[in-house]
């Protein structure tokens, strides 16, 4: 395995696995920067998670595509909101 695979599996366990909305924003951040670069740092989360999916997870699928995105997007931003709030 190459560093460039390393330290994206390394930045997407940490987001897999992160304690906190704090953890899981930090670790979204780093992986959006090992996989699109220094310039996706100052982009919207979302989008650029977005993007970090379709990088690492592509489909040929729309709707597939869509749905992988959503889960990037979920581990980035939990809890979401009063959702999460409530069940806690």
């Amino acid at each position: 395995m190459n560093r460039h695979t390393q330290l994206i599996n390394e930045r997407y366990d940490a987001l897999m696995f992160a304690k906190s909305p704090e953890a899981a924003r930090r670790a979204a951040r780093e992986l959006i920067r090992v996989v699109l670069g220094d310039e996706a740092a100052g982009r919207p989360l979302e989008q650029a998670m977005r993007d970090c999916c379709r990088q690492l997870r592509p489909s040929q699928d729309p709707k597939e595509q869509g749905r992988f995105e959503a889960e990037f997007i979920e581990l980035a931003i939990w809890p979401n909101s009063t959702s999460q709030k409530v069940a806690a």
